[in-house]
């Protein structure tokens, strides 16, 4: 079996397995006269949508030429083009303030939960976890207390799209702009530091809330 062919069958399995009702775990050692209930999916109603996704998951990971494409290949081209923009017209820093304006709403409900909480976890909950600009970006997030890592998800388009003429950025230039100065704007606005490092040799990033700051940004 090929490897497109195989990629197939484990999300039909997969679509499958959700789908499908399931007896309550317990059904083996449940006591007389106790109901059985089916497990819910958390997909009831939405199966249209759901065959939708995974018609776009198959789509995307069939593109295989002249890459291997992923799912958040759509986005990382439009970040990487809203970025060049703002360089060819010195315009990083109103990129920047724009990002926190459009944002503004999520980060002032961030902020609200994190000055309720006093708990760092709940900014990389807020900032990262709980949206989908993030998570659909970073598809391998890896978490610890108030810190998060992912795989650098831009070195691979820029290949293409640098050899294509379209970018003529790096993705070091990337990461300093969209991960270190947008992340650090969105850390003001919430009233907290951030250490976030640069791409390791694994390709790996790690930001860490670190501490509040004496006055958040109004």
């Amino acid at each position: 079996m090929g490897n497109n062919a195989m990629k197939k069958y484990i999300l039909s399995i997969f679509i499958i397995l959700i789908l499908m009702p399931m007896e309550s775990a317990n059904a083996g050692g449940h006591k007389e006269g106790k109901k059985l209930t089916a497990a819910s999916s958390g997909f009831e109603g939405r199966e249209e949508m759901l065959g939708r996704a995974m018609s776009v998951v198959l789509k995307s990971l069939n593109e295989t030429k002249p890459y291997q494409h992923d799912i958040n290949d759509a986005l990382i081209k439009m970040i990487l083009t809203t970025i060049q923009f703002a360089k060819n017209n010195n315009m990083i820093d109103e990129l920047i303030e724009n990002e926190v304006q459009a944002t503004l709403p999520m980060l002032e409900r961030v902020r609200d939960n994190y000055l309720r909480s006093g708990e760092m976890e709940a900014v990389m909950v807020g900032m990262i976890d709980r949206t989908a600009c993030s998570y659909q970006l970073f598809l391998d997030v890896k978490k610890d207390d108030a810190e998060r890592s992912w795989t650098s998800p831009f070195g691979l388009i820029l290949e293409q799209t640098v050899r294509l003429g379209q970018h003529d950025l790096t993705e070091e230039e990337v990461h300093d702009i969209w991960i270190r100065k947008r992340f650090n704007a969105f850390a003001e606005v919430i009233g907290v530091e951030l250490e976030i490092s640069d791409i390791g040799q694994d390709g790996m990033v790690t930001i860490k809330a670190l501490k509040p700051v004496t006055l958040a940004k109004q």
